[in-house]
């Protein structure tokens, strides 16, 4: 019998990700005006169709890159388990 993953676990692990590359966890700031912004450079999880993939916001108007395809959770829990591993790969050899 296999552990379920669920959205809970990608999104911790996503959280893990951003702070492993010194980014923000959160994908939107909340401006003095009252409008928010989003943060360049945060890892975010896209999920649609009963999909997830992993995503980078790549300017302020929110826009997106895709990372990964979309797959099911288990497929992109060890999708972004692989960045996690290669920045603290990175880390260990500066």
């Amino acid at each position: 019998m296999t552990n379920r993953i669920t959205k809970k676990h990608l999104e911790h692990r996503v959280k893990l990700l951003n702070e492993l590359f010194g980014q923000r966890t959160e994908a939107w700031t909340k401006c003095l005006d009252g409008k928010y912004r989003a943060n360049p450079g945060t890892f975010v999880l896209d999920c649609a169709y009963g999909g997830y993939r992993l995503s980078r916001i790549c300017n302020e108007g929110g826009g997106e890159h895709d990372l990964t395809a979309r797959g099911t959770a288990r497929e992109t829990y060890y999708a972004i388990g692989a960045y996690i591993n290669g920045a603290q790969a990175m880390k260990d050899a500066a």
